[in-house]
């Protein structure tokens, strides 16, 4: 999976403007400053070689960046600057308020440890004594062109509701099976419909015409993800939210036509869940680190990083590092999927602080050598299960009657 290279940044002088000329994955950087005569003064800080450049202009620009420049240096080594625990959804539920405020007030001061798949959790309890305060599903699925290959879950919400009001943090992903058009090959089968490869379906045609029988499909998906998650909203749990994930790789059909369909399908997505069916217990987590994909402020509330380095030791720092550039003070970074478990304390060392992260399953959490995930889950730099519910609930509650 491509991970976009940051390089090492400095901060622009206090007023300055700090401009980025792209082009592919050569970077130039400029501050710029106007003079007592008024004369617009650059700096260049790294140069470039390339024939397309496009100019990116840190400022409010479409929600791409943030302005002023984030005060942090990118290269410092101490915790990130404080976010906001504000939510994008105005109308969101106390619970999701709770959730969000903890997670911020616990930003810089402990990276709270996930996992994907409640199967593995029984795996983490045996060789590290403690279980992770997040845990993520995956409505796949629910998605109707699974369904109707007989693939939906018996009580796999109800499932993950029960270890919710049991105390975990819980989050859903979607591998969107594609609505329609699915290849259905011996060598693409329909349940890997979620892939690119796998499906002819255009979401850039679909979205264009709000008539076609596409859109209406996009529609009927959304509605049927939509029933799930209203089972976790009647019990008031709230839920970190990670739709659409890894679009700018254009490995999923939701990236394949460019940013700006993409972008139109987030929004449309995010309209549809919370103000056609009122789903105000949603946080909603972006996986991308592509300003051109960035979809806004105002439907974004955290912004995740997939990785699965070669070396788990990795510590992710350009990845931080330029993130914090566009959201420091802005927006909880979070490591969203890991192929592994990460070495959190040299993270922190180096000033990397994911407000929480999330281990994939299978071969990715269970060839973790067992002594590397004693020492992390029993490091003090972070929350697990029992430090979660000891010292501060989920803030999930029993409806009435129950």
């Amino acid at each position: 999976m491509h991970k976009p290279e940051a390089g090492s940044q400095t901060r622009p002088p206090r007023g300055a403007i700090r401009l980025e000329l792209r082009s592919g994955f050569s970077v130039a950087l400029f501050d710029c400053s106007v003079n007592i005569a008024g004369k617009i003064m650059f700096q260049t800080r790294r140069s470039f070689a390339a024939l397309r450049v496009r100019l990116w202009l840190l400022m409010i620009l479409a929600g791409t960046a943030s302005w002023p420049a984030p005060a942090q240096n990118p290269d410092e080594t101490g915790p990130p600057y404080p976010v906001p625990a504000d939510l994008s959804d105005p109308l969101a539920t106390d619970a999701a308020k709770s959730l969000m405020a903890k997670l911020a007030a616990d930003y810089g001061k402990h990276t709270w440890t996930g996992q994907h798949n409640s199967e593995e959790l029984a795996f983490i309890q045996n060789h590290a004594g403690r279980e992770p305060a997040f845990l993520e599903g995956d409505l796949v699925d629910y998605s109707p062109s699974r369904v109707q290959y007989g693939s939906m879950t018996s009580n796999y919400t109800e499932a993950y509701i029960t270890r919710a009001r049991s105390g975990y943090v819980l989050g859903f992903c979607w591998h969107w099976n594609a609505p329609t058009n699915l290849l259905n090959t011996a060598d693409e089968p329909w349940y890997f419909g979620f892939y690119t490869r796998a499906t002819t379906f255009n979401v850039a045609t679909a979205l264009a015409d709000t008539n076609s029988i596409e859109y209406a499909m996009i529609l009927r998906d959304i509605d049927a993800i939509a029933i799930q998650l209203e089972k976790v909203s009647s019990n008031n749990i709230p839920v970190l939210w990670r739709p659409l994930h890894e679009a700018s790789d254009r490995g999923f059909w939701w990236g394949a036509q460019g940013p700006g369909p993409f972008k139109a399908l987030w929004r449309l997505l995010y309209s549809r869940l919370t103000e056609h069916h009122h789903l105000h217990n949603l946080i909603w987590v972006l996986t991308n680190e592509d300003p051109r994909w960035y979809p806004g402020d105002d439907v974004v509330d955290i912004i995740g990083v997939d990785a699965y380095p070669s070396d788990t030791g990795d510590t992710l720092s350009k990845n931080w590092r330029a993130l914090q550039w566009r959201f420091a003070g802005k927006k909880l970074l979070a490591l969203s999927e890991f192929g592994g478990v990460p070495d959190l304390e040299r993270m922190h060392s180096q000033g990397v602080w994911w407000s929480y992260f999330s281990c994939w399953n299978g071969s990715f959490i269970e060839s973790t050598p067992p002594e590397t995930l004693k020492r992390i889950y029993n490091s003090p730099e972070v929350l697990t299960l029992d430090s979660l519910n000891s010292t501060r609930p989920t803030g999930a509650t029993k409806p009435p009657g129950q």
